[in-house]
């Protein structure tokens, strides 16, 4: 059973019975499927999360799950709702008391209300000692430091639940040269970096955008040098033509009840050998702007010395591989699609 809810921006779908049982199997089975690297936030901590909105430990405590219809992920009131009970597990526990004892009152009274603490009891204790996704959180690793040149190179690494409702990663390697008149946006103590709130909202404003114009504007602050920026993002999944893009749309009125789940990576980077897309779903940003935008971000990657590279990889249920095949050749791409059952 569904129902179509729509909010102030994002419609959702809350999901019940078996289409909510289904959907919650079906995410953990995806991601476990995605064989994700560290370019991507941590696959084990989302299907752990996802894990612990299962209508076997919640048994109608709460009325179902709600499906973001963008991005195809629990809305950010499920990610947080079981964030929220994970923390409250151990007092709720301590409160409940005796399992057996609430069981023996359960037996003799099951429209009671102790009935419905002893699904709480099973439900906080399933859920207890959930590994969590990260919902934004920004980590910063000294790499190196030069005494001679008041250089230091760091990994930053943002972790975010974006507000389009998918998961993204921005892991950038960056130099730092310190200076009395450049502005710090990460600071060292005894050897222990961190980075200042301003760059923390520096970054999280760029989470919607792509890897190169972060490189640009990261290189505008005059004591940093970019050496790469990789974005990973988890998402969208696709579990109805409605929602799908044209093409793929067709694919799933094919296959009614297949999905398509994918996982997008761009990068910016010194290293790369060329500009290469592999993504059949974008281009790169330069095929987008006008002219005269083209020639300041060729005039940038000159300065720079950096290449883009976007790529994109898929999982569909094994019936659906040949279609998907297809669908990427067509658009002149040759893609990762891992399949389900």
């Amino acid at each position: 059973m569904t129902e179509l809810m729509r909010g102030a921006r994002i419609p959702s779908r809350l999901l019940t019975g078996k289409a909510e049982a289904d959907y919650i199997e079906n995410l953990q089975l995806i991601l476990r499927r995605a064989r994700l690297n560290l370019h991507y936030p941590e696959a084990r901590s989302l299907a752990s999360h996802i894990r612990a909105m299962s209508p076997k430990f919640h048994q109608g405590l709460y009325p179902g799950v709600e499906m973001n219809l963008k991005s195809g992920l629990p809305t950010y009131k499920e990610w947080t709702r079981v964030q929220t009970d994970v923390a409250l597990a151990p007092d709720q526990l301590r409160q409940l008391g005796s399992r057996d004892a609430l069981a023996e009152k359960a037996a003799r009274s099951p429209d009671s209300i102790h009935a419905k603490q002893l699904r709480k009891i099973d439900y906080y204790s399933e859920i207890q000692n959930t590994q969590l996704a990260v919902l934004g959180e920004m980590s910063v690793a000294l790499r190196r430091v030069d005494p001679s040149t008041r250089t230091a190179w760091f990994h930053v690494v943002l972790d975010k639940l974006d507000a389009s409702g998918l998961f993204v990663r921005y892991a950038i390697d960056l130099s730092q040269q310190s200076s009395a008149w450049g502005k710090q946006v990460v600071t060292l103590d005894d050897e222990n970096a961190r980075h200042t709130e301003e760059f923390q909202s520096l970054i999280y404003k760029f989470t919607s955008l792509d890897a190169e114009f972060t490189q640009a504007k990261l290189n505008a602050i005059g004591s940093l040098s970019v050496e790469s920026v990789a974005k990973g993002t988890v998402g969208p999944f696709y579990f109805s033509p409605e929602e799908a893009p044209p093409g793929l749309a067709e694919i799933l009125e094919a296959n009614p009840d297949g999905y398509i789940a994918m996982f997008a990576l761009d990068q910016v980077a010194q290293d790369l050998a060329e500009d290469r897309d592999n993504d059949p779903l974008d281009d790169l940003l330069m095929d987008k702007l006008s002219e005269e935008a083209q020639r300041g971000y060729a005039l940038a990657r000159e300065r720079y010395s950096y290449k883009c590279f976007k790529d994109r990889k898929f999982v569909v249920p094994r019936q659906m591989q040949g279609a998907m095949a297809s669908y990427c050749a067509n658009h002149g791409t040759k893609n990762i699609i891992y399949t389900t059952r």
